[in-house]
């Protein structure tokens, strides 16, 4: 599928420089990706500034770069795939152009708002064009198992869990909210538990950082706090269980399992084994890939979307609700059906 490159930033390209992250992860950029991808005819990439381009001519063999679609004409009507690393603002004058578009693969998020996300999907819906979003870890491997009943298996039901996030709810804390969603399904209520810290960082303008609870649908509650990253980097979950507890840290490169096992300080009683943790395997390093692949996958109607436009509005209407929770200083209900329906067509 022929393809272009909106925006060829840090995660566009820049990210494949990292030698530690290289360690780690076999695919951290949409460029490693498209170079290795057999079902992606990679044409363009699109980016106003000229390292960027000279990046892709020079490291990538990109054969096409501009500043701006005005400057690659007809082949603007060839593109059928645009990969969005822009911000969220500028996409829909995009798309404008690009008449033959079947699918984006966008990044986080689809708006700065839940209402002009929901214009983009219902954008793109109407024409036809499908939309995943890059919440990458909607296809790692490991937690694609773990949502799939491994969780459940492994600890039974969750009763609570913690975690943290940096760099802005918009940012990093979308992702975990959407984390959350994945594995332990919908919430039904938030509550900001602290005034917005204002610390620089994210990449989105307007974002906020703020400490939160989550109630969800089936009976726990996940509360979630923000850390300042330049103390030190971490987005990460700990799950507690009826059986055990599950922690993902070092953003995904840890999976603890931790068992129950009889309590060594009471008789009779039982503990969670904190200092016995167990392994599983980490598989982030190839989600990028796995993403592309589903994308490929659904545009030949061999798959569903693993993190479609409509599953992202629902992680949208999360954040907004805990905007309007942080601004209010109260619970906030969510109404997930308004949240769904958002991106149908207007009639």
């Amino acid at each position: 599928m022929r393809t272009a490159v909106i925006g060829f930033g840090r995660v566009g390209s820049g990210y494949a420089e990292d030698q530690a992250m290289a360690r780690h992860y076999q695919y951290a950029t949409h460029a490693q990706v498209l170079a290795a991808h057999p079902e992606y005819e990679w044409l363009a990439v699109i980016d106003p500034a000229p390292a960027a381009r000279q990046d892709a001519i020079s490291n990538w063999k990109v054969p096409h770069t501009a500043a701006s679609f005005s400057e690659i004409g007809a082949l603007a009507n060839d593109i059928e795939v645009a990969v969005l690393a822009t911000p969220p603002e500028t996409r829909l004058d995009l798309l404008d152009q690009l008449p033959a578009l079947r699918a984006v693969l966008v990044e986080k998020p689809l708006g700065r708002t839940l209402a002009d996300g929901a214009a983009f999907a219902r954008y793109c819906r109407e024409r036809g064009i499908l939309v995943q979003v890059n919440l990458w870890r909607r296809a790692d491997e490991t937690l694609r198992r773990l949502a799939d009943g491994g969780l459940q298996q492994m600890i039974g039901s969750t009763g609570c869990g913690f975690g943290v996030y940096g760099n802005g709810l918009l940012n990093n804390g979308l992702h975990m909210v959407d984390l959350v969603r994945m594995l332990l399904g919908e919430v039904t209520s938030v509550t900001a538990l602290a005034p917005d810290r204002a610390w620089a960082g994210s990449p989105i303008a307007d974002d906020f950082n703020v400490s939160f609870a989550l109630e969800l649908d089936a009976g726990a509650v996940i509360t979630l706090s923000p850390l300042p990253f330049a103390n030190y980097r971490e987005n990460g979950l700990d799950l507690w269980g009826e059986r055990g507890r599950l922690g993902m840290y070092n953003e995904g490169l840890t999976i603890a399992y931790f068992q129950r096992r009889d309590n060594r300080a009471m008789t009779g009683e039982r503990e969670v084994a904190a200092d016995m943790p167990a392994y599983l395997e980490s598989t982030v390093g190839t989600a990028f890939y796995h993403m592309y692949s589903n994308l490929a996958a659904a545009l030949t109607g061999d798959a569903q979307l693993w993190s479609p436009a409509q599953s992202a509005l629902r992680s949208s209407a999360v954040v907004e609700a805990i905007r309007q929770s942080t601004a209010e200083r109260r619970l906030v209900t969510i109404d997930q059906g308004a949240a769904a329906t958002a991106a149908l067509p207007a009639r």
